[in-house]
């Protein structure tokens, strides 16, 4: 008789699983959901760590399915936005404006003179009832130049979307997600420190000690004893814990979503020289 393959393998683990790639865009996934899913890492590393059963339970792998079809991957995406929107306006207040229109300003030396001039030609062909600047023009009226700039860029950001301009497309999904990053960076450092102190005390509750050994002074038996007490995939969510406070420390920081700011904006507009 023919074998009926048995529906606790792998073909019913796969129905668990979830293929992002359908529920979200491209932009949506690198921009808005990885760096909520990011944030939220070190607590799920420790949580497996501490209870590594839970990777391989039918129960966790129906969990994963209800989170997801309950919508809870959408939350962590509109959060994440709403964390990166309020930054954006701090960040814009600091800067001046987008990239994108101080370049465009006669006064500003980002670009070079031939370079903004080649710019400031194909928009000014190609933008319907688009009027740009002089130099004197906007040394007089600065707002209402930045105008013309912000509505120039506006369209060519219409213009510019789809397959024709992929580097566009990959430059606006890094700014997006180095600035939702930074603005999740005290959420993200608040979560990662408690999971590191939730390992810390687990660690030590392992050990056995007690307060009294601490007043000893014979700290070389202390560590060891800290040190052989958990297995190494809680050491591993320690080093993890440690490692996203220091990425949240040092990289999450303003200057690092200006550096992918300029990056998009100069992709943005070098495709005036293609149209």
């Amino acid at each position: 008789m023919r074998r009926v393959p048995s529906p606790s393998g792998s073909s019913a683990k796969s129905k668990h699983m979830i293929d992002l790639g359908s529920l979200f865009d491209s932009y949506n996934r690198q921009a808005r959901l990885y760096p909520a899913l990011i944030a939220l890492l070190p607590p799920l590393i420790t949580v497996l760590a501490w209870y590594p059963v839970l990777l391989t339970s039918n129960a966790t792998a129906t969990a994963v399915t209800l989170v997801t079809s309950c919508g809870l991957l959408y939350s962590f995406m509109a959060f994440s936005r709403s964390r990166g929107k309020n930054v954006e306006r701090r960040l814009l207040a600091d800067w001046g404006g987008w990239p994108t229109t101080l370049w465009l300003r006669h006064a500003d030396s980002s670009l070079s003179e031939q370079t903004k001039a080649r710019y400031h030609a194909a928009l000014g062909v190609h933008v319907p009832n688009l009027s740009l600047p002089s130099s004197a023009e906007e040394k007089a009226d600065p707002r209402r130049a930045d105008d013309a700039y912000r509505s120039a860029v506006d369209w060519l950001k219409e213009r510019c979307r789809g397959k024709d301009f992929p580097l566009v497309a990959i430059e606006n999904a890094e700014y997006g997600f180095r600035c939702n990053l930074r603005g999740l960076r005290s959420f993200g450092m608040s979560v990662a420190l408690l999971a590191l102190l939730a390992s810390l005390f687990g660690v030590w509750r392992l050990s056995g000690l007690a307060s009294g050994d601490l007043r000893t002074g014979n700290w070389v038996e202390v560590l060891e004893r800290i040190a052989q007490a958990p297995p190494v995939l809680i050491w591993g969510a320690v080093v993890v814990d440690i490692v996203t406070i220091v990425f949240w420390i040092l990289v999450v920081r303003d200057s690092w979503v200006r550096q992918a700011g300029d990056q998009y904006a100069r992709a943005l507009l070098a495709t005036c020289d293609r149209l």
